[in-house]
């Protein structure tokens, strides 16, 4: 009975091990280590953090993820000098299909951030307006920056590529139309995407707020055991424009929460 006994616990050993072998999840605790035992709290129970950042800029929310590195000296090298992080737990992440079928989500989870044409009618609440209002009016992938107009189909794939860079063109209610590439970068289970503009971009249409390559979205998806944390930074190095530094916090906030929202909205 006893050898019985210490066999099924060994079996069980061994079954736990192997399962967490197979599982890519990453665990929370560690993603989220920099964070004070408060704010721990406060995004497990609101499901957001966020930090506004002017005159200069420093990752305080991101995750330890093996690319951290890359995105600080990014946003270091680019001059921003203000913009919005923010780090969203969405806990109703299916983490049972994710270990069912890691692969699957995982091919899933990328192509949703090539689905560039679905960000059209991304919407966000306007507080100041009490409503809500669309984001991106237009958004596709174009072939290079002498093409605007020509619209290409999303690039979806099969099989995700560890690093990949695509053009897009899109129209928004705050910068109008304006291109940028987008760069994908892949190192399992962490997904990422990062955005900068390659022309003007004008607020509002007619005000001159940001040269191009100076406008940047980082986002990065890291699967946990207590769900999905999403990680978005919208910054820039934005031109000395009164009338834009004084609606920078909204513009930015707005960009990075419809922008989660959006995501989520297709897993």
């Amino acid at each position: 009975m006893k050898r019985m006994t210490i066999l099924l616990l060994t079996l069980q050993f061994i079954t736990t091990v192997s399962l967490s072998a197979d599982s890519d999840l990453l665990s929370f605790d560690q993603m989220t280590s920099f964070l004070s035992s408060s704010e721990r709290e406060a995004l497990l129970s609101e499901g957001e953090l966020t930090r506004f950042h002017s005159g200069s800029f420093d990752t305080e929310l991101l995750p330890p993820v093996t690319s951290a590195s890359d995105i600080k000296t990014l946003t270091t090298e680019g001059g921003l000098n203000m913009g919005i992080e923010g780090l969203f737990l969405y806990s109703d992440f299916d983490t049972d299909a994710f270990e069912a079928d890691p692969a699957g989500m995982l091919l899933k989870m990328y192509n949703i951030l090539r689905s560039v044409s679905s960000l059209e009618g991304t919407r966000y609440y306007s507080a100041s307006r009490g409503e809500m209002r669309d984001l991106f009016v237009e958004s596709w992938m174009i072939p290079d920056l002498d093409s605007p107009k020509t619209r290409l189909d999303d690039p979806l794939v099969d099989t995700i590529p560890a690093e990949e860079s695509i053009f897009i063109h899109q129209r928004d209610k705050s910068f109008g139309r304006h291109e940028s590439s987008m760069d994908y970068h892949y190192d399992a289970p962490v997904i990422r995407a990062t955005i900068i503009n390659r022309t003007p971009m004008f607020y509002k249409g007619f005000l001159k707020a940001v040269n191009p390559e100076n406008m940047q979205i980082h986002l990065v998806i890291v699967p946990t055991e207590k769900g999905l944390l999403f990680y978005g930074i919208s910054a820039a190095d934005t031109i000395n424009v009164k009338a834009f530094r004084e609606r920078a916090n909204n513009s930015f906030y707005n960009r990075v929460k419809a922008m989660y929202g959006w995501y989520i909205s297709k897993l």
